[in-house]
């Protein structure tokens, strides 16, 4: 009888402890920081595009364009991201003021480890630019259109 109540007791106890807020809480008592995976920062190279991401921002270079990413690149528990850019295209030959205009793009695409796919659709007319592999600190291989 005695054993079964001291058992009781004991569930009872880690019950209540897990009712409170220090069940969610790490070993030390305090709460784990929250974890924002973002895309590794550095440069990632593969077949026509160059891609040299920060906490500020990304810059990427295509055959015949480059495109910005204002801010980290966050990416989910499963390394799945998107991102909004802003794409310039480049074209053969001297630039003049007639250079076309910037365009909205939006970047979609996982990271696994050190490797990258990424596909990049203009969004303003919902054309696609490509879908790109990249791998982290791999060297870039442009064609550039100029």
């Amino acid at each position: 009888m005695r054993l079964a109540i001291r058992t009781g007791h004991v569930i009872v106890a880690m019950l209540v402890g897990c009712a409170t807020p220090g069940c969610a809480m790490n070993g030390r008592g305090t709460e784990p920081a929250p974890v924002t995976p973002v895309v590794k920062s550095g440069q990632w190279g593969g077949q026509h595009i160059a891609m040299t991401v920060a906490a500020a921002g990304t810059d990427i270079e295509f055959d015949c364009g480059k495109a910005t990413v204002s801010g980290a690149i966050d990416t989910d528990r499963d390394g799945a991201f998107t991102a909004t850019a802003t794409f310039l295209p480049e074209r053969p030959g001297p630039t003049t003021r007639e250079a076309p205009p910037q365009r909205p793009a939006r970047l979609s695409g996982t990271v696994k480890g050190d490797d990258m796919q990424v596909k990049v659709v203009l969004t303003d007319q919902n054309e696609d630019v490509g879908t790109f592999t990249l791998t982290f600190g791999g060297a870039a291989r442009l064609v550039k259109c100029r």
